[in-house]
């Protein structure tokens, strides 16, 4: 007669994995549930059903809680990453209109106002939603920086 084993199931793919484990065995996701026998975890003589539901509960809100931590720093390293080449090419173009406005193909100060316009025209048609007085305020903003 075969020994029988207690599984619990990936919440992924659904494969079989002993008790204990943490992350599947098949896909490698993070398991929802660490399953232990209580008598790994707590003396039974010590809790009440009540108290092991609880900890059940607790135990799944720790698990929860690490894995939104993970897609934190995820989120992180991508924004991180994303400021980075946003930088690069900044800094490209900055250069590129530099040389072009040098060798006087182009002439900086009217593609900065053409710039700055499509820009405005970008923003009004993503954001309907503003006021007049945030735009004059920011018109006359613009004024003073380019003059100053």
């Amino acid at each position: 007669m075969q020994k029988r084993t207690i599984s619990h199931f990936c919440q992924k793919c659904c494969a079989a994995n002993p008790l204990g484990q943490e992350f599947c065995l098949r896909c490698g996701t993070r398991l929802m549930i660490v399953v232990q026998p209580p008598s790994m975890r707590i003396d039974p003589t010590e809790t009440t059903p009540h108290e092991e539901h609880l900890l059940e509960r607790l135990t799944i809100l720790e698990n929860t809680l690490a894995r939104l931590t993970e897609r934190l720093e995820q989120g992180l390293k991508l924004l991180l990453r994303q400021s980075e080449t946003t930088f690069t090419h900044h800094a490209l173009v900055k250069s590129l209109i530099e040389i072009l406005n040098e060798c006087g193909v182009v002439d900086q100060t009217r593609l900065e106002s053409k710039w700055r316009a499509e820009c405005d025209k970008l923003n009004e048609t993503t954001d309907g939603s503003k006021s007049k007085k945030e735009e004059k305020g920011r018109k006359a903003k613009r004024k003073t920086t380019a003059s100053g």
